[in-house]
Order: structure tokens, then sequence, then C-alpha cells
């Protein structure tokens, strides 16, 4: 317990030291996109891969070179006794007019650019789940403290009325002793509860690099209802049409059939290039040679052709290296889809058993009001002691803290399932973040 209440302090004492905001859900989920090392490094990455699919088109292109030499050369032997000065400069060209190999290779770096735009797409839904849990971390943590200070306060009144009463003869020392542990079994829980709150603050802080002091709670008409017209199955076709994790397979599975077609390309097909070059070259001897000088043009222009013949096997082997890559491309694809549709499922369950549970939190919470107001007239006339007087109102209380966590457990499911339906819009934040109001 002495290293929880530390560890609170601690906390505090960080969060005291840090620059104080108060933040709304919109906010705190802008500020994480902002702040993120991780969404910014896909963005780079995104980036670079659509530099490389220019730098790969580039190979469909003519190839056009340009080099030159100078040189100088001198003979002295007892027969020849010159030197020789020379200059060059040629223009070459190589255009490959017929090369699938080349065409498949621009399909395969376009794909994968492809998939790293989904993939930074994805990087930021899961990075707006964790803002937005994170958030709803700090509002139920601040949602349960709040009850156990009510509750302090209402223990404190009891154990000022037993006091009283106490002093002048009412009640048995017994009761004062129920009272007081009560009180400060309370205040501990206020303890662990403040800590709490710090770290999530904490958490956000790390975040977002704000820390939120005023917390709003969710609007008490918030509707705790499911859609009457959403289905399993229509999710789950959201999911197969929207889900960034899906879509990354599916781009997955079209590279590795894309890579089988390339090395076919690359071991059966040939390349057809048009080859050119123009040339001059200039010598100029020194004069006592009977040769003189002399400058040379010359200009080729041609097709050239290559194909492999054989490797060793190689080319085959790739083939089929390939078509097992691309049959496993498809089993992870189908497995996800699996756990995907299972996570659906989960979830559409575990919304409507919030439901259920929210509905009959409130009629517990009125049964347990019911058996505390009998529990006071009963404790008022002697026929209930002190102690059940007390359980029944920490009863009450635990009911009410219940209840505010099963409406928080609702909405980050919803959340969820946003996220894997692929519709965790910025639309639909703001949209939730109307339903937050400020503490009253």
């Amino acid at each position: 317990m002495k290293k929880h209440i530390i560890s609170s302090f601690i906390a505090a004492m960080t969060i005291s030291s840090a620059t104080v905001h108060a933040e709304s859900l919109y906010d705190v989920y802008k500020l994480a996109l902002q702040t993120d090392p991780g969404l910014r490094a896909a963005a780079a990455t995104y980036k670079a891969q659509g530099e490389q699919v220019t730098v790969t088109k580039g190979s469909l292109y003519p190839n056009i070179s340009l080099s030159g030499s100078l040189g100088y050369a001198k003979d002295d032997n007892p027969s020849t006794d010159y030197n020789t000065k020379t200059g060059a400069v040629s223009l070459d060209l190589d255009y490959p007019i017929y090369s699938p190999a080349l065409d498949y290779g621009v399909d395969a770096v376009e794909l994968t650019y492809k998939s790293s735009g989904v993939t930074y797409e994805n990087t930021k839904e899961d990075l707006s789940l964790t803002a937005l849990t994170d958030y709803f971390n700090l509002l139920m943590a601040q949602s349960t403290l709040n009850t156990t200070l009510a509750q302090v306060k209402s223990n404190k009144s009891e154990l000022d009325q037993v006091q009283k009463q106490y002093d002048v003869g009412l009640v048995s020392i017994t009761d004062l002793q129920d009272a007081q542990a009560e009180y400060d079994a309370v205040k501990v829980t206020e303890l662990t509860n403040r800590a709490n709150v710090a770290y999530a603050q904490k958490v956000l802080l790390q975040l977002t690099g704000r820390v939120i002091t005023d917390i709003p709670e969710l609007s008490k008409d918030y509707p705790i209802q499911l859609d009457p017209n959403m289905s399993v199955d229509s999710l789950i076709q959201k999911a197969i049409k929207n889900n960034k994790e899906l879509n990354i397979l599916d781009l997955a599975v079209q590279s590795a059939d894309n890579n089988i077609d390339l090395k076919r390309a690359s071991g059966r097909t040939p390349v057809v290039s048009i080859t050119g070059s123009l040339s001059r070259s200039d010598y100029d001897y020194s004069e006592d040679v009977s040769s003189g000088d002399g400058n040379y043009d010359n200009a080729t222009i041609g097709l050239a052709l290559s194909m492999p013949l054989y490797s060793g096997g190689s080319i085959n082997a790739s083939i089929r290296q390939a078509a097992a890559e691309a049959e496993s491309s498809r089993e992870s694809r189908d497995d996800s889809l699996q756990t995907i549709e299972l996570n659906i499922r989960s979830l559409v369950l575990n919304l409507q058993t919030s439901v259920a549970q929210v509905q009959a939190q409130k009629v517990l919470i009125k049964s347990r009001r019911s058996a505390l107001e009998a529990s006071k007239a009963g404790y008022e006339v002697g026929t209930r002691n002190l102690v059940e007087l007390l359980d029944a109102q920490s009863n009450l209380f635990d009911a009410i803290d219940a209840l505010q966590q099963y409406r928080y457990n609702f909405v980050l499911q919803q959340l969820q399932l946003l996220e894997v339906t692929g519709e965790l819009t910025e639309d639909k934040i703001k949209s939730l973040d109307k339903w937050l109001v400020s503490r009253s």
C-alpha cells in the first residue's frame, strides 16, 4: 500500500510539472496524430515508396548516356619515336521495347506503394483507437473517484453522527469503531482511485504531451442501445471492404500473384531493346609520323535480344517458390478474415451484454437505494445495526460505480467495432465528442 501511495505522489508531481490543459476527446485525437513518431515514420515510408515507383518506372524509358575520354601516348624505342593525343565522345542509347519482366517489376513496386498507403491509414486508425481508449480510461477512473468521494462524504457524515451519539451515551464504542473503520477503508480506496486517475493522466501525457485536468463525463442521455438494422453479416461485409489489416493482406496476395508472373517473365521471356550510339574520335600524332592527324565519326543502331535458357534449374525453382509464397499469402489472409469475423461476433455479443447490464444495473440501483432507506429506518428504530446500514450504503455506491463502468465499456466496445469494420473516422469521433459534457 505504501508503494502504491508513493507512486501516486510521484505521478502527481510529474503531472504538476507539465503543461496543464483542458482538452476534448477530439483535441486528444488530433494531438495524438501530431505527436506520434510511429505515424510519422509510416508517412515517411509511404512517401519513400512513392519515389520508388518513379525510380522503377524509369527503366521502361530510353536510357541515354554520354561518355568521353582524353588520352596521351608516347612511343620511344630504337625504330620509332612519336607521341599521340586522342579524344573521343560517345552518345549511347538503350531502350527496352519489349520486357514483360520490367512491366511486372513496375506492378510490384506500385502494389508496395499502395500497401504502404494502407499501412499508414492503419497506423493512424490504431493510434486513434489507442488515444480514445486512453481518454475513456481517464474518464472511467475519474468516475470511480467521484463515486468514492461521494461515499467518503456520506461515511464522514455517518461517523460524525455516531460520534455525537456516542458522546451522549446513545451508542456503544463498538458502533463508533465500526463507523471509523468503514470511513478509514473508503479513504484508502480514495487514495487508490486518485492514483489511478493520476496514472491515466500520465498515459495521455505520454501520448499527447498534455495533461488533462478538466475531465468531462458521458452524458446521461447517451443512448445505450444497438442499431436495430445492425447485423453480424453486414458488419463482416464492411470489414472485408474497409478493414485496413485485411486490405493490406489483400494487397499482399496480389503482390504474391504478381511475383509469380515476374519470375516466369524473368526466366522464360526475352528482352528486346533498341540500341544505338553516336561517337567521334580525334587522333593527333606528332609531326614525324606519316599517318598524320585524323577524325573519325561512327553511328550504329540495332536490336538486341536476350533470353535466359538454362540456369541449373533455378528458373523453375524460383517460380515454384513464388507460387508457394502466394499460397501462404492467401492462407494468411483467410486466417486473418476468420479472426476478424470472430472478433466482430464477440464485440456484438459484448455490446448486447452491455446493454442488458446497464438496464439491469439501473434496476439494481433502485433496489439498493430502497434497501438503504429500509436500513436507515430499521437502524433508527433499533431493528438494524450500524454495520448493516454501512453495508447497504456501500452496496449502493458500488452499484452506482458499476453502472458508469458498464456505460463507458459500451462506448469503448462501439469504438473497437468501428475500428474492426474500418469506420473509425474523424466524423464519428466528433459525433461522440458531443456526448461528453462538463461535470456538474
